[in-house]
């Protein structure tokens, strides 16, 4: 179950200040900053006043920064109780397991379920997907491309060296799916700018709330990734982007959208 403190950062972020965003997706992103520095040293690390923090533990339910600090470490507390119970072992790689299935449980308690409606329906309306993704991020837009196209037939895996020209080109009822993590690739920021000037529908799955993404996105995908380990947010993206693909199957099957390719490279493989 999501920690209380986390739901209340959730349902007040759309009313929070830029100033009070960030302080909240700092929380969102990493509890355990807030729950072992002072609110000065929190600022510090965001690069927000101490002020703004206090501020933010204000416009969430608390007293101040304290009274949420200290809500915060009992619940790593009794979090790393159950870990340890788990994890009998000490076996590195057995950790990693426990690391990437607490992480995909913290997403899973986090799900919008009307969100990915919007987004799926998004993409079942549309006659050409982009996806796009640099550098590390090209493998989630790859794999999600790949099985998409056995799916709908109609993804594109945008090459910025011989894709430049490609919003501009038919059909016009399109729509593109980015993926942006940290450090955040400044041409998968300039071509969903590029996207939204035309009037195309950009999807961004992002591990930031105040992403640079964010400023161009019809749809936002916020996924919580530990940002002191690289390799967190790869498992967790996987199994957003299989969730989705799992739905969509479903979905155009039922509408009969579903292209026959599906049935020879992916249904046919299914236990």
């Amino acid at each position: 179950m999501t920690a209380n403190f986390l739901q209340k950062t959730e349902m007040q972020f759309p009313n929070l200040t830029d100033g009070l965003k960030k302080v909240a997706d700092g929380l969102l992103s990493d509890p355990m900053m807030f729950a072992i520095h002072p609110a000065k040293k929190v600022g510090e690390i965001l690069n927000v006043s101490e002020t703004m923090v206090i501020r933010f533990s204000r416009s969430i339910g608390y007293a101040g920064f304290s009274s949420l600090q200290k809500e915060i470490r009992q619940y790593l507390l009794e979090f790393k109780q159950d870990t340890v119970k788990k994890d009998t072992t000490v076996n590195a790689f057995t950790k990693s397991f426990y690391q990437d299935i607490t992480m995909i449980e913290r997403n899973l308690d986090e799900l919008n379920n009307e969100l990915l409606n919007i987004l799926i329906n998004t993409m079942i309306r549309s006659n050409r997907i982009i996806i796009a993704g640099y550098h590390h991020s090209f493998t989630f837009a790859h794999w999600m491309y790949f099985n998409l196209n056995y799916i709908l037939g109609n993804a594109i895996l945008y090459q910025p060296e011989t894709d430049a020209g490609l919003l501009d080109l038919p059909p016009e009822k399109k729509c593109i799916i980015i993926f942006s993590f940290y450090r955040y690739a400044l041409d998968t920021i300039r071509l969903a700018e590029g996207a939204k000037k035309k009037g195309i529908k950009v999807i961004a799955f992002t591990d930031s709330r105040v992403a640079p993404i964010v400023d161009f996105a019809d749809i936002i995908i916020p996924i919580t990734t530990n940002q002191h380990h690289f390799f967190s947010k790869g498992p967790v993206t996987l199994a957003y982007i299989n969730a989705i693909l799992i739905e969509l199957i479903e979905r155009v099957e039922k509408i009969g959208k579903v292209q026959s390719t599906y049935k020879y490279f992916i249904k046919d493989g299914e236990d």
